[in-house]
């Protein structure tokens, strides 16, 4: 029972931090959306980013943990998100990849992948960098159409 609450203690703790600093980090951009950020870590010290394309996915999807790893010299994502909705939302998510100059790297090389995520549930995404130079990444959240 205690290791339970601890558990449930620390994912709160985690979650309120990462709220904390995604509200001093949003900022306006040139899109129609809502954009803000995160910093994350990694052995590069590469910067993470969230973009949602509209104001209704922004306040109903937290992101509870955005994080980088290396895997050989490659930069692994690992984005950790929950839906605060109570109803299925059906979404399209795509990794994009930048370099030590904040330059994108190889912008087409993947496609939108779907996403179901259900009313309260938690959802962990991961990608690979497509090679060595990447640095930092941006995940995009968007509507299915």
């Amino acid at each position: 029972m205690r290791d339970k609450i601890s558990g449930q203690f620390l994912m709160c703790s985690l979650f309120l931090a990462a709220m904390i600093v995604l509200s001093a980090g949003i900022s306006g951009c040139g899109t129609t959306g809502i954009s803000g950020s995160l910093s994350g870590q990694s052995g590069s010290k590469g910067d993470s980013r969230i973009k949602i394309d509209n104001p209704f996915l922004y306040s109903n999807i937290k992101f509870v943990e955005l994080r980088s790893t290396l895997a050989g010299d490659l930069l692994v994502a690992h984005v950790s998100m929950l839906s605060t909705h109570n109803s299925t939302l059906a979404l399209q998510y795509k990794f994009r990849w930048y370099d030590v100059d904040g330059l994108e790297v190889a912008p087409d090389a993947a496609p939108w992948q779907p996403l179901i995520l259900y009313g309260g549930e938690s959802k962990g995404l991961q990608a690979v960098a497509p090679n060595a130079s990447v640095k930092g990444f941006k995940i995009e959240i968007r509507y299915t159409k």
